[in-house]
């Protein structure tokens, strides 16, 4: 294979809150379907790639094909439903993984934890209280890259910019007592038990593993979760 994607640029990496508490805020790094059909069109042109979807056993996959060498070269992967539209969403996330497995924005699965905390962030009582009767907290603040290193498709360096407020919240660079990245594949089974058992420790029921698991990841269990993501609930409980 000829071409070679890119590293993402700041301002085509997207920043979601992913849990809020009363002392601060995390946040994911994420790419949209647009960013991937740009790098797409730029890298090996319009005409060379060209994508497919069909559902298995009621999932939504994608492949996406490139033309190269007189042949195409397809790569597939499913995506999770979202939860307003759900075959729109499941259809645009599948489209996404299989950019992520030809090398599009795979250096996202690198990024540190991040967490911004109250005192950079704007952190509200919802006024409502989850099963177990504690506060909910939530936050209408906006984020975005405002500068990001990577070298060896590894993020080194990281700066994040709360739109709200017009401060730098997060300035991260990568140093030797980080855990980083990990390769993107599925942790092993006795990671995927012992996350499990530190989750149900923390969260109380099977329920709300599930909910923390489809909220964060859109996955079912512990099992589906990446070395990458496995980093970051372990980064996340020191935090």
């Amino acid at each position: 294979m000829k071409y070679k994607f890119r590293d993402l640029k700041a301002d085509e990496i997207e920043c979601r809150i992913s849990t809020v508490k009363n002392n601060g805020l995390s946040l994911l790094l994420y790419k949209d379907a647009r960013c991937d059909m740009k790098i797409l069109d730029e890298t090996v042109g319009a005409e060379n790639w060209q994508r497919d979807h069909k559902e298995l056993k009621g999932n939504i996959y994608c492949g996406i094909s490139i033309y190269d060498d007189s042949r195409w070269i397809t790569k597939w992967d499913c995506g999770s439903e979202s939860y307003t539209e759900k075959e729109k969403g499941e259809a645009s996330d599948s489209f996404k993984r299989a950019g992520f497995n030809w090398g599009i924005g795979r250096e996202l699965y690198t990024a540190p934890f991040i967490w911004i905390p109250s005192a950079k962030c704007t952190i509200k009582d919802s006024g409502r209280k989850d099963n177990f009767g504690k506060i909910i907290y939530t936050s209408t603040d906006k984020f975005e890259v405002s500068n990001i290193e990577i070298k060896d498709k590894k993020i080194i360096a990281l700066k994040i910019l709360n739109r709200s407020t017009g401060i730098i919240c997060f300035d991260w660079q990568y140093n030797s007592d980080d855990i980083v990245a990990i390769k993107d594949e599925l942790v092993t089974d006795v990671q995927a038990k012992n996350i499990y058992k530190s989750l149900v420790n923390r969260l109380e029921t099977n329920e709300k593993v599930v909910e923390y698991l489809m909220n964060k990841y859109n996955i079912e269990n512990t099992s589906k979760l990446m070395k990458s993501q496995y980093a970051e609930i372990v980064r996340e409980f020191k935090q």
